[in-house]
């Protein structure tokens, strides 16, 4: 009965040195919890891009090459049917397929010579 005894304690003893998570559980204080991340401030937030708008009544043909999915016969089709009072003008004009049109609308505007020139410096 001493020797079951003392093989058990010796094998506990064994699991116990074996396990470093045994050991560490008993010697170690309770770790803090993890404290929670902030929320972005304003000055943290992600900088803005600026996406650049062609005007469709003055950009040039290197300049309309420039979009996405737009080569040179394009740009000579949307150069040759100016002038535009709206971007939607490339679809209904037959300019542009609509598939086309939405690759490139969120990088186009039309803005009229007239509307240019009537603009205030500054403004």
């Amino acid at each position: 009965m001493k020797r079951l005894l003392t093989l058990c304690a010796v094998s506990m003893l064994l699991v116990l040195l074996a396990s470093p998570h045994a050991l560490h559980a008993q010697s170690a204080t309770p770790a803090m919890p993890a404290t929670p991340a902030k929320p972005a401030t304003k000055t943290e937030a992600k900088p803005k891009t600026t996406v650049v708008k062609y005007n469709l009544n003055t950009a040039s043909k290197e300049e309309l090459m420039k979009l996405t999915g737009v080569d040179s016969a394009t740009a000579d089709k949307i150069i040759a049917a100016r002038p535009y009072k709206s971007k939607k003008d490339l679809v209904s004009k037959k300019v542009l397929t609509q598939a086309e049109y939405e690759r490139i609308h969120g990088h186009i505007k039309v803005t009229s010579n007239t509307q240019a020139a009537t603009k205030k410096p500054g403004r």
